[in-house]
């Protein structure tokens, strides 16, 4: 490989968790196309960047150093089993299935449900929501995991959270994955941070029109309905919130002005839209903050703020926006401005800019005021 001395002026060489990074400024003498920088580049076991500064062309070249560790993939497919079980056998009600025999078992002052039997023949409809839903969650998750790989960062594959439906009415409280390796600019955060709406907001598109077109219109709003959506669970109606793109979705694909049953598929749809919205709050550790901090860099706290306040106020249309705001920053340990990463200077331009501004775009579409009301 070409020394790096001929090449660049090393200015900072340090170890940072599990990676060595390395940042110089490239010789006057020499552009990015040289043959030498060329070949520094190409024997890099590991990422680069190159960024114009007041100092030169500066280069940033990121390597892991050590072995990553060996991933439980026995755990990360026990809990997508479950999940699939538990969201299949939400679907089943969403369906007018009823699968099990329920019992209680007393626990203390409570008594906690439990399946004496389940009839198969009445679980396996409710595969028509739990694998859209499924398949929505997964690429969202594999769409960050793709982009850390490529950067050569640590990340684990994705943990699958289940939930009984009694507890949880879709069978599930999502998915997440853990990314262990420094990241080193705004451009790796922005590109990680912004593949998973991106691809469960594609994903969900398809699966709501398709679900709108098989969902079952009546021809009046029922008295008194707070929404113009519903999911029957068994037999009763959950009435589901509207948001501009899955309105304007309904205009096109379903709509005639009355009231509409969604059928599981576009129940699928609007949660992986949901989910998207969700993910877009431009909160600390959330995808919408990583995608503002890189953007903005340390403008994102106001953004953070600001919205901490606006769900706040919007608890008292829907309460559930108290219990996200006081996990959110639970999870964070009450912090709402973004961490820094390694080197800020990096901007982020061109058409990662243009994708930036589409996602926020994308939440505002998506955003639903009040999600769900019984």
């Amino acid at each position: 490989m070409t020394d790096w001395p001929s090449v660049f002026a090393v200015y900072r060489t340090v170890f940072v968790r599990d990676d060595e990074v390395v940042q110089g400024v490239l010789h006057a003498a020499l552009s990015q196309g040289h043959p030498d920088v060329v070949a520094l580049l190409d024997g890099w076991d590991g990422a680069h960047f190159i960024h114009p500064t007041d100092r030169g062309t500066e280069i940033t070249l990121i390597r892991r150093i050590r072995e990553r560790r060996a991933e439980r993939w026995w755990l990360h497919l026990l809990l997508a089993l479950i999940t699939l079980a538990t969201t299949t056998a939400a679907g089943s009600y969403f369906v007018g299935r009823n699968p099990f025999d329920m019992a209680f078992l007393p626990v203390g002052p409570f008594a906690a449900p439990f399946p004496r039997r389940i009839d198969f023949a009445e679980l396996l409809p409710g595969l028509v929501f739990s694998i859209p839903l499924l398949g929505v969650l997964l690429g969202h998750e594999l769409g960050h995991y793709r982009l850390a790989r490529r950067y050569g960062m640590d990340v684990s594959p994705p943990y699958f959270i289940p939930a009984p439906h009694w507890l949880n009415i879709i069978g599930t409280f999502g998915a997440f994955i853990r990314l262990r390796s420094v990241v080193v600019n705004r451009i790796v955060l922005f590109d990680v941070g912004v593949a998973g709406p991106v691809a469960s907001f594609v994903l969900s598109l398809p699966l709501a029109i398709w679900g709108l077109m098989l969902s079952r219109p009546l021809p009046e709003l029922v008295e008194g309905a707070p929404a113009r959506y519903a999911v029957l669970f068994g037999r009763q109606p959950i009435w589901i919130g509207d948001s501009l793109l899955f309105s304007l979705l309904d205009w096109i694909f379903a709509g005639d002005g009355g009231f509409l049953i969604l059928h599981p598929l576009a129940f699928a749809g609007w949660l992986g839209l949901f989910v998207t919205a969700l993910n877009l709050f431009p909160l600390s550790q959330l995808d919408g903050g990583h995608i503002l901090f890189a953007l903005f860099g340390e403008k994102q706290r106001y953004a953070g703020i600001l919205f901490v306040l606006l769900l706040f106020g919007m608890g008292f249309l829907w309460w559930g926006w108290w219990m996200w705001a006081a996990l959110i920053l639970l999870l964070s340990r009450g912090s709402i401005g973004h961490p820094p990463v390694f080197d800020p200077e990096v901007p982020v331009t061109g058409r990662r800019k243009a994708l930036g501004l589409a996602a926020i775009v994308v939440f505002i579409l998506t955003f639903v005021p009040i999600p769900l009301s019984f």
